[in-house]
């Protein structure tokens, strides 16, 4: 395609990857209006010429990853995707690339939507909690958070507190979404107790700056107003709705 120079270069928005050594700068040149970058699990990227400077993709603002992509760190090493605000993925998918990043230090502040998995299927049975820290410290500006636990196995305790340690971390540039779920019914006492936990903490920590839903495996968490308090110091109890 980049010899021929078949591809369209107008007008294609969603661009979804389906091969192998793929390299990112012939998708940035052959699709630089795409604002979606989707990469199927077959996928694999590779720089070519590690001598060439790469041209940044700098439309892509949403990035949909469907499995470990081998070269996934040349795309989220900081300068690749400048205006990424997206991405969707598990979370080995993402503590893999970024492990690999040669700089391992930078993070990703462009990105404040994350909607992440711990697999794409119910065969994992359990948790490793360096996956997530690593994951949520190269992401430190989310705004909106999505999880889904698709494990049989109900997560430990140290995600809970994992999630409620980011909070704290990020207050001043806080969350206005989060959401944590679990799609799959084995374990339903822990799983119970998971969320009771986790809401608990929250109300105990958060109680007048957010709205909850919750049930017996989901938990929502709305933080809309603690961002409207910190921009308005003003702001007093008296005009801070409870719920």
């Amino acid at each position: 395609m980049v010899d021929n120079d078949v591809a369209p270069h107008h007008g294609v928005r969603c661009v979804n990857v389906n091969g192998s050594n793929i390299s990112p700068q012939s998708i940035g040149k052959l699709f630089f209006t795409a604002n979606q970058l989707e990469l199927a699990s077959s996928t694999s990227l590779s720089i070519v010429d590690s001598s060439i400077s790469q041209t940044p993709l700098i439309n892509v603002r949403r990035l949909v990853v469907n499995d470990v992509i081998g070269g996934l760190e040349y795309l989220l090493d900081g300068l690749m995707l400048p205006h990424l605000k997206y991405i969707r993925a598990t979370v080995l998918t993402l503590f893999v690339a970024f492990a690999r990043r040669s700089n391992q230090m930078k993070t990703l502040d462009s990105v404040d939507q994350l909607v992440i998995y711990d697999q794409f299927n119910d065969n994992e049975k359990s948790f490793c909690l360096k996956h997530w820290y690593l994951v949520l410290d190269v992401l430190p500006r989310l705004r909106t958070l999505l999880i889904q636990i698709h494990s049989p196995a109900c997560a430990s305790i140290g995600l809970a507190e994992l999630f409620l340690n980011y909070i704290r971390r990020t207050i001043r540039s806080p969350l206005t979404l989060f959401s944590f779920g679990f799609t799959h019914p084995d374990e339903k006492h822990n799983k119970e107790s998971f969320i009771k936990y986790l809401g608990e903490r929250f109300r105990t920590e958060y109680s007048f700056v957010y709205l909850t839903s919750i049930n017996e495996r989901n938990l929502d968490m709305w933080m809309w107003l603690l961002s409207f308090f910190f921009r308005n110091k003003c702001l007093s109890k008296k005009s801070i709705v409870y719920f």
